[in-house]
């Protein structure tokens, strides 16, 4: 499936005409697959991309969950910290 992706006849536009194309080869197939349903679209993380408002709508919808969430603070995990946390 992926010798599909080895050159450039598969991209769509904006890929297609992009100068980065020869670098980032149209971005990740996985990605654009699992955010769009197709494993041709533009890779919607790419400012270029048609669809990139998916990713900015899964960006706020994390940004939000994560500011709803309880924060508790990170604790090390060492023997004093243990034995606070254990019941005797």
């Amino acid at each position: 499936a992926f010798n599909r992706f080895r050159n450039f006849d598969w991209m769509q536009e904006p890929c297609r005409s992009c100068p980065e194309k020869v670098k980032d080869y149209g971005g990740c197939r996985c990605q654009a697959y699992l955010l769009t349903g197709d494993m041709n679209a533009t890779d919607p993380v790419c400012g270029l991309s048609p669809q990139r408002d998916k990713v900015r709508e899964a960006i706020e919808q994390a940004r939000v969950a994560t500011d709803a969430a309880d924060s508790q603070p990170l604790i090390f995990r060492n023997s004093r910290n243990s034995r606070a946390a254990t019941p005797p």
